[in-house]
């Protein structure tokens, strides 16, 4: 059965629908022809060159990222500029590139929820509601255990597979409630300091924010943006192929993207 692009952007439009995005975002088709036969995608975070690379190598027709290839209007397009020699490797080989960005985060089952799951939360809810019951900005629930925020810490950094988090907070404080939003989500700590939780947990948490959470008596967990949301990969995977399945299609393989996006060095 032949599959198009474009039915893959309907599969994934019943997953995280565009109109949940923030109106900055440019999730959707970055660049490809709706109407191309798709039968090999590589499910990645990012689309850069690397991964672009990658899919070039093994022969896919299609990437499917969490972020956007492209954030802002295109005015010009250099190969001698990454922007520009991402775009061109992408035509010449005639691999679509496709993204769901905000509207993943906000959606049932997207990255908030599944990094709530691998923390182990417990009656999680949206931290900002959205405009569907369970949908929403970040996510916030119960542990339902005697741990310690320092405890909790530890938890966090072993399930993302990370060598350290960065932390504020008292490391003895009990943890009850807790408030996240993969990504960069420094800006709802005051909405999970209204929901009086005790712990939040996300990425690029710059000194004051993270001095403002400890007055409001809040601990923070900055576990990296892209350790918050590059579990999301496996989920869509998962996701097509269950798809494809359920509609009898064996022709178009789903990988997950081998390219590891971040690497720290201890020196």
């Amino acid at each position: 059965m032949s599959v198009k692009c474009r039915d893959i952007m309907w599969l994934m439009e019943d997953l995280a629908p565009t109109s949940y995005a923030e109106e900055w975002d440019n999730p959707g088709l970055n660049v490809g022809d709706p109407d191309a036969e798709i039968r090999k995608i590589i499910i990645a975070l990012d689309a850069t060159e690397a991964v672009i690379d990658e899919a070039i190598e093994k022969g896919a027709d299609m990437i499917v990222t969490h972020h956007p290839l492209l954030f802002h209007a295109v005015k010009k397009i250099n190969y001698d500029k990454p922007d520009g020699r991402k775009i061109m490797k992408l035509i010449k080989n005639d691999i679509c590139q496709f993204a769901a960005h905000t509207n993943l985060d906000t959606a049932k089952g997207g990255t908030n929820d599944r990094l709530a799951d691998m923390i182990g939360l417990k009656d999680v809810k949206p931290l900002i509601p959205g405009p569907d019951e369970g949908t929403g900005m970040g996510r916030y629930g119960i542990v339902d255990e005697d741990i310690t925020f320092g405890m909790f810490a530890v938890r966090v950094k072993e399930v993302l597979g990370l060598d350290a988090v960065r932390v504020t907070g008292n490391m003895s404080k009990k943890v009850h409630k807790v408030g996240l939003c993969t990504g960069s989500g420094a800006e709802f700590i005051n909405d999970a300091v209204k929901l009086k939780c005790d712990v939040f947990v996300t990425s690029d948490v710059k000194y004051p924010a993270a001095m403002e959470a400890l007055e409001n008596n809040i601990s923070v967990i900055d576990a990296t943006h892209y350790a918050t949301e590059n579990i999301i990969v496996p989920v869509l995977a998962s996701y097509l192929k269950k798809k494809f399945e359920n509609r009898g299609i064996d022709d178009v393989e789903v990988i997950e993207s081998k390219v590891n996006g971040q690497t720290f060095v201890h020196i």
